[in-house]
């Protein structure tokens, strides 16, 4: 008697495992058209849109993720590509939105756009060595009339102010002195003209 009832119980969890690992899979299925779709109109259809979420066109997108395949060392997994992590890293970075929100949008979970991020932050920072400057000071014998005054120094410094458009809500905390809605930007940039520094304020 207690042999058929252990029998019974262990034929019911078995159902029951099998049962859930079809939901998961069907699940899983099902979510990843939308993930290829979502994928596929922001990069492959409309270049506008693409400007207006990444904040950069699609043929710099494409760059951007080889560049962080080949020296980032990001890499595409089981069921998401390179553009999918990168996508996620510049909602989270450019648009302010919050983990909930994403992962509503891009169909995963929490820990995974999380992973994403943080993959491709390390990704990002290993990049530092080909996106930033190091300021060279300027040579005691340069022949150059505007840094001639400036020997030592490693660059040039200047703010300016910068027309933006906000809501109707914010534009208390953007207007400046003049009554315009402007931002405060500074820059520093080196000898050839590249900026080591900028600062919106």
């Amino acid at each position: 008697m207690v042999l058929v009832v252990a029998i019974a119980i262990l034929w019911m969890n078995q159902n029951r495992l099998a049962r859930n690992r079809c939901r998961r899979r069907f699940i899983l299925v099902d979510m990843i058209p939308g993930q290829i779709t979502n994928m596929r109109d922001l990069v492959e259809n409309i270049d506008d849109d693409c400007k207006k979420i990444l904040r950069m066109d699609r043929v710099a997108f494409v760059r951007l993720c080889n560049l962080l395949q080949t020296l980032g060392r990001l890499t595409n997994s089981k069921y998401d590509t390179v553009q999918e992590k990168v996508d996620v890293f510049f909602s989270i970075l450019l648009h302010h939105t919050k983990n909930k929100y994403v992962m509503f949008q891009f169909k995963r979970s929490g820990q995974t756009v999380s992973r994403y991020f943080h993959s491709d932050l390390w990704s990002v920072l290993k990049l530092h060595s080909l996106f930033l400057v190091k300021p060279q000071p300027i040579p005691d014998d340069s022949n150059d009339p505007r840094w001639q005054k400036f020997k030592g120094c490693l660059g040039a410094l200047n703010g300016t102010y910068i027309d933006v458009l906000v809501l109707i809500v914010e534009k208390g905390r953007y207007r400046n002195i003049k009554g315009q809605v402007t931002v405060n930007v500074l820059g520093v940039c080196d000898q050839s003209m590249k900026f080591v520094y900028v600062t919106v304020l």
